[in-house]
């Protein structure tokens, strides 16, 4: 800031000159309002009903009194500009100073007053921006955010949440088919049983042949077991192997182990190797 010394010995040369010096030189406080930022209140101006008091505001680079009025919701700020004259030695009236302060009003030039804001005072910042979130941690979510919408839009209007799965189901467009099902091939060329009877009634040592479907291999194991359907303590006493396996039939040999009349079933099936 510019500074006069008026201090001095020898007759201070105290003229317009001077005077004009110090008029730039506080003229230079305009510029704190720039810290603000334009149409701000600097101070006062408060709201009690429909009046506003008086205070100070920043308009176009200028800090400027303000004189309080009643207002509405639509009402403008205007800058008032009021010249004072005063007589000179030679008897002329001249304007000397002019006086500016911002009101409610109409003019050619005018701002809303719905447009003035009143910052943050400066030692609020502080705790202000401490509380401000992190960029980074901000985008992660919004990110992680879109993330999940783009998933929700997916899901067709009424899907239903618990749907049981049908690996019977044939039709892709249900929504209990089952896709990529696994090819799970029958475990078994043929299962059937063969009516035994009394094992003794052939002789000691009996061979039945047991006709099957055409299989298209001989190539199989034959898996079974003597179901009594008579008594059991004779029953029992009967034991079997198989051989001559053809695609067409097998050989299914018994022995008695003890005599007595059985009532023997063979249940089988028959596994390919």
């Amino acid at each position: 800031m510019n500074k006069t010394n008026f201090v001095q010995t020898g007759g201070f040369p105290l003229n317009a000159e001077r005077l004009e010096e110090l008029e730039k030189a506080y003229s230079i406080f305009n510029a704190y309002g720039a810290l603000a930022g334009d149409l701000t209140i600097i101070s006062g101006c408060v709201t009690t009903g429909s009046n506003v008091s008086d205070g100070y505001v920043y308009i176009s680079g200028e800090l400027l009194p303000f004189k309080g009025a009643a207002a509405t919701t639509t009402s403008n700020v205007i800058i008032v500009e009021q010249k004072i004259n005063r007589p000179f030695e030679n008897t002329e009236i001249k304007t000397v100073h002019t006086l500016r302060y911002a009101t409610f009003g109409t003019a050619e030039t005018s701002w809303p007053w719905s447009d003035f804001v009143r910052p943050m005072e400066t030692k609020a910042m502080f705790s202000a921006l401490q509380l401000k979130a992190n960029k980074s941690i901000v985008d992660n979510i919004l990110n992680r955010l879109q993330i999940a919408e783009d998933k929700l839009a997916t899901i067709a209007t009424g899907a239903e949440v618990n749907v049981q799965a049908d690996m019977n189901e044939t039709d892709v467009n249900s929504d209990a088919y089952v896709r990529n099902q696994p090819k799970v091939s029958q475990p078994f060329l043929h299962k059937g049983t063969h009516w035994v009877g009394d094992v003794g009634a052939h002789g000691p040592d009996t061979t039945f042949t047991i006709p099957i479907p055409d299989i298209g291999t001989s190539n199989y194991v034959v898996v079974g077991s003597l179901v009594s359907e008579g008594n059991v303590l004779t029953d029992n006493d009967v034991t079997w192997i198989t051989k001559n396996t053809s695609s067409t039939s097998f050989q299914l040999s018994l022995r008695e182990g003890a005599p007595g009349a059985q009532a023997l079933e063979f249940r089988y099936v028959l596994i390919a190797l």
